[in-house]
């Protein structure tokens, strides 16, 4: 992948977020500065980082999709009512390991886990709208 200016802001701005931005949230941030990107360049800049293994690209139930600096194995959950996204670290995945490879002959390379759930917040808010 060569360097281009605008994929290294681009990347800058999820790996210093602390909120798996999405592609928008991103284009929103950086606009200012750089007032002749386009959202399309943001979208098509993430999928290409994505690709080539420098984000990890979350994709979500509704369609959309998030992104997050940590390349590594590990799974997220999300809020339903927010869409808020964070991560989860969960005990060993050895037993599900050994299934797949007994199952399939597989051998597990990585893994994607979006666990699904509500928020504190939104939880705060419903609790509120209720009493």
């Amino acid at each position: 992948m060569r360097y281009s200016h605008q994929r290294e802001r681009i990347f800058r701005a999820v790996a210093e977020s602390c909120e798996h931005p999405t592609a928008n949230m991103v284009y929103e941030q950086l606009k200012t500065d750089m007032p002749r990107l386009s959202l399309g360049t943001v979208y098509r800049n993430l999928n290409q980082l994505a690709d080539a293994g420098r984000l990890k690209k979350i994709p979500l139930a509704d369609g959309s999709c998030r992104f997050d600096k940590t390349t590594k194995a590990h799974s997220h959950i999300v809020c339903e009512q927010c869409g808020c996204v964070a991560d989860v670290h969960l005990p060993s995945l050895k037993a599900i390991e050994e299934t797949i490879a007994n199952e399939t002959d597989f051998s597990l390379r990585s893994y994607d886990v979006v666990l699904r759930g509500v928020c504190r917040n939104c939880r705060q808010l419903s609790g509120q709208n209720a009493g």
